[in-house]
C-alpha cells in the first residue's frame, strides 16, 4: 500500500494491518482493514469519474439503507482517488456448496425489501432519471457485447444467439421500469447475519440509474430452484415483475452470468469459472426459442418472444 494512502487511512481508522482484496472488476485497487466496528475497505478507484460515481451512490442512495444492512462511507481523499468504506457484518452466501440461506424465502423477501429502498431512492438522484437509466443500461449491454467478442471458450457455442438477443434487448430498454440499481445484486452481494436472521448488502461499486430488471437477473437464477422464492422476493420488493420484465429477465440473467464468468477467468478462479460456465449453459437452455409474435397482443421484438 502506498505510504501516503496508509497514513491517510491510519488517521481515520488507526494503524491496523491491511490485506489485499481480490479484483472486483472495476479496475480499483482494494485493501481490507479489520476494526472493532467490522471490516473497512480501502479503495483506490481507477479514475476520478469512478470515484465521483461511487461517492454519489453512497450519498444519495446507499445511505437510505440502515447501517447494519449496507456499507457506510467513512472518508474520501480525492487527490488519491481513495475511499474508506465500512462493510456490514455478515457471512458470504456464495461460499458454501449446500446453497444454505440462498434458497430461503425469508432471505429473498428481505433482499427484495432492501432493493426496493435502493431503487426508490431516485428522487434524491434528480435530473432526467429515465434518460440516465436508458443510457447506462445501453452502455452495460455494449460492454457485454465486447465480452462476447473475446475468445472465451465457454461461450463459443452460444455467441451467435447471445449477440442476436443483445440486439433485440436494446430495442426494449426505453420501455423498462428504472431505478437506482445495485449493479451486481445477488448472492455474491448478500450477507447473512445469523444472530438476527437478517440480510445485508455489499458491493455497490457498480451502482447507478439503470433498468430495474438488471438487478433481478442474478436472483432469478435461483427462483427456478424452489417454488415460492420469486413470490417472496415480490412481497419484499412491493410488486411482481411486469410483463416486459418477465420476458427479458432470462436474457439479463444469462448476460449477468457471462459477465461473472469473464471476471472469474480474470481472477484465475478455476472452480468459480467452471460453476459459472455450467450456470450460463443452463440459463441459455431456459431462454424461449424465437417465434413470430402476435402483433395484436404484444409489440415486442421477435427475438424476445
Amino acid at each position: 500500500m502506498p505510504e501516503t494512502l496508509a497514513t491517510w487511512a491510519e488517521n481515520l481508522v488507526g494503524g491496523r494491518p491491511a490485506w489485499l482484496l481480490p479484483d472486483d472488476g472495476t479496475g480499483a485497487h482494494c485493501w481490507g482493514i479489520s476494526t472493532l466496528q467490522g471490516t473497512v475497505e480501502l479503495r483506490i478507484t481507477r479514475t476520478h469519474g469512478d470515484l465521483e460515481r461511487e461517492v454519489y451512490a453512497h450519498r444519495y442512495a446507499v445511505d437510505r439503507l440502515t447501517s447494519t444492512s449496507a456499507p457506510r462511507l467513512l472518508g474520501i481523499e480525492p487527490r488519491l482517488r481513495a475511499l474508506l468504506i465500512r462493510q456490514p457484518r455478515g457471512e458470504r452466501m456464495d461460499d458454501s456448496s449446500d446453497m444454505g440461506p440462498r434458497l430461503r424465502e425469508s432471505v429473498h423477501e428481505q433482499a427484495g425489501g432492501l432493493l426496493r429502498v435502493l431503487h426508490t431512492s431516485t428522487p434524491a438522484v434528480g435530473g432526467d432519471q429515465h434518460g440516465q437509466a436508458v443510457r447506462n443500461t445501453l452502455r452495460y449491454l455494449d460492454s457485454l457485447t465486447s465480452l462476447l467478442d473475446l475468445d472465451v471458450p465457454a461461450l463459443t457455442e452460444h455467441r451467435t444467439l447471445l449477440q442476436h438477443r443483445l440486439t433485440a434487448l436494446r430495442e426494449v430498454v426505453p420501455q423498462l421500469p428504472h431505478g437506482f440499481c445495485h449493479g451486481a445484486f445477488g448472492p455474491t452481494a448478500w450477507r447473512w447475519q445469523p444472530a438476527h436472521r437478517a440480510v445485508a448488502l455489499t458491493g455497490f461499486t457498480h451502482s447507478q440509474m439503470m433498468a430495474a430488471v438488471t438487478d433481478f437477473a442474478r436472483p432469478s437464477l435461483l427462483w427456478g430452484m424452489r417454488l415460492g422464492l420469486q413470490h417472496a422476493f415480490a412481497r419484499g420488493y412491493g410488486r411482481p415483475l411486469d410483463l416486459l420484465e418477465q420476458q427479458v429477465v432470462g436474457d439479463f440473467a444469462v448476460l449477468a452470468g457471462v459477465q461473472d464468468l469473464w471476471r472469474a477467468g480474470q481472477r484465475g478462479d478455476a472452480e468459480a469459472h467452471r460453476q459459472l460456465a455450467e450456470a450460463v449453459h443452463a440459463a441459455v437452455k431456459q431462454l424461449p426459442a424465437p417465434k413470430k409474435p402476435d402483433a395484436a397482443v404484444q409489440a415486442v421484438p421477435e427475438a424476445l418472444v
